[in-house]
């Protein structure tokens, strides 16, 4: 990709201009090619627009030459917000209705059942989803969610080709219906999914199931309030995202730049690496960085005002807001009895040089032994942390230099 204008922001970006990504993508497609996946990554890192970049490709006929004989499609789905089962049946239905420009779904098997239940031979297709959240038909959502996902398949396999269905923000859904007292549709939704997807991913069906609580938090909840022992996931490949690669921050930097910055064209270079070295290269500290400087420094990019930016960055509660999910997320949705020895243990972390070995680190903290093991493997499993073996005992850091930053200055 050449650099092209594009204004710094956190928000969205048109699925054509989201940059970098291509060797995750390249992974991503390597992995669905035996199993669907699910992404597990705090927010902020780029998921989204990686999935909505991979859609794009696929859709577009642009995959990387790996793939230009592989027939591959993919819809992504953004679950958040939506309230019980009808209403995500009904997404899955309307947004797969429009991918006419490639081939059509046949949901004609779906729409017979849904009229059959409701005894209704004219019903129209705009009148389902009014239907499906009646609650005397809340009963009938099982069977009309395998009957859409069956017609899904059967059109993939008519066509010969793969379909990736991305279903993003899963895990929130489930727990927003959790907090509501609905875990029992949570429960039957991840059995009705797993069990499905056992039976078509023969038929050309893959899943990607991405959020920012990540799935293992959501099923780990309900094994321990409900008992819940189904498997929900052992079947789908665990993928994880990283930062960008240092091309790829220089090319959103040149990007960012040609929106009307100013900068030494010979000074690029030098301020390129103080970018990436600051940011740990993660695409959103980056847009922060030029959102700052265009806002407080008259769009001047050079050493001073990017490193002034990072300041302001660290330490303004303007934009504090960008940092608080790093501890909002162990306050929300880790177990009560492990959000006071997480935010300890990081709060240890965040003054330490390097790696600090887990016994050194049980001398500095107040707590049980295997109390402090378990929340470590959490920490480090939703990457917080990362972890070494030093002459056989386990070390352990901040995998950000930033986020460390962060936490030293403002919690610790």
């Amino acid at each position: 990709m050449k650099p092209f204008p594009l204004n710094p922001t956190i928000g969205t970006i048109p699925d054509h201009q989201i940059i970098g990504r291509e060797q995750e993508i390249i992974k991503i497609l390597r992995l669905l090619k035996g199993q669907s996946i699910s992404i597990e990554q705090i927010r902020r890192m780029g998921k989204s627009l990686l999935l909505k970049k991979l859609a794009y490709l696929c859709n577009e006929n642009k995959l990387p030459l790996e793939f230009k004989n592989d027939k591959i499609k993919a819809k992504y789905f953004s679950f958040q917000g939506k309230e019980n089962l009808g209403e995500v049946i009904d997404l899955l239905i309307k947004e797969l209705e429009n991918l006419k420009e490639w081939y059509k779904i046949d949901f004609s098997k779906t729409y017979k059942l849904i009229r059959e239940i409701v005894k209704s031979p004219t019903l129209e297709t705009n009148d389902i989803k009014f239907t499906l959240n009646l609650p005397e038909y809340k009963k009938s959502w099982k069977e009309i969610l395998f009957k859409t996902l069956d017609d899904i398949a059967d059109s993939q396999e008519n066509s010969k080709s793969k379909l990736i269905l991305i279903f993003d923000e899963l895990p929130i859904m489930l727990w927003d219906w959790y907090k509501a007292g609905k875990h029992d549709e949570a429960l039957e939704l991840l059995d009705i999914l797993r069990e499905r997807r056992q039976k078509l991913e023969n038929k050309g069906i893959r899943f990607i199931y991405c959020g920012s609580i990540g799935i293992k938090v959501v099923l780990k909840t309900f094994k321990k309030e409900f008992g819940y022992t189904g498997e929900a996931t052992n079947d789908m490949e665990e993928f994880g995202l990283d930062a960008l690669i240092k091309s790829e921050s220089d090319l959103l930097c040149e990007c960012y730049t040609l929106s009307g910055m100013k900068i030494i064209e010979n000074e690029k270079l030098k301020n390129w690496n103080l970018i990436y070295k600051l940011t740990n290269g993660l695409p959103f500290y980056i847009s922060k960085i030029f959102n700052i400087i265009q806002t407080e420094f008259d769009l001047i990019i050079n050493e001073e005002n990017i490193s002034k930016s990072y300041d302001l960055l660290m330490n303004s509660t303007l934009n504090h807001q960008a940092f608080n999910q790093l501890k909002d997320r162990i306050l929300i949705y880790y177990p009560t009895e492990q959000k006071e020895i997480s935010i300890e243990i990081l709060k240890v972390l965040s003054k330490e040089d390097d790696f600090i070995v887990e016994e050194e680190l049980l001398t500095k903290l107040n707590y049980e032994s295997k109390e402090i093991t378990e929340v470590l493997y959490q920490l480090f499993s939703d990457h917080y942390l990362v972890r070494e073996i030093k002459n056989d005992k386990r070390a352990f850091k901040f995998k950000y230099e930033i986020f460390k930053k962060w936490w030293r200055i403002n919690i610790a």
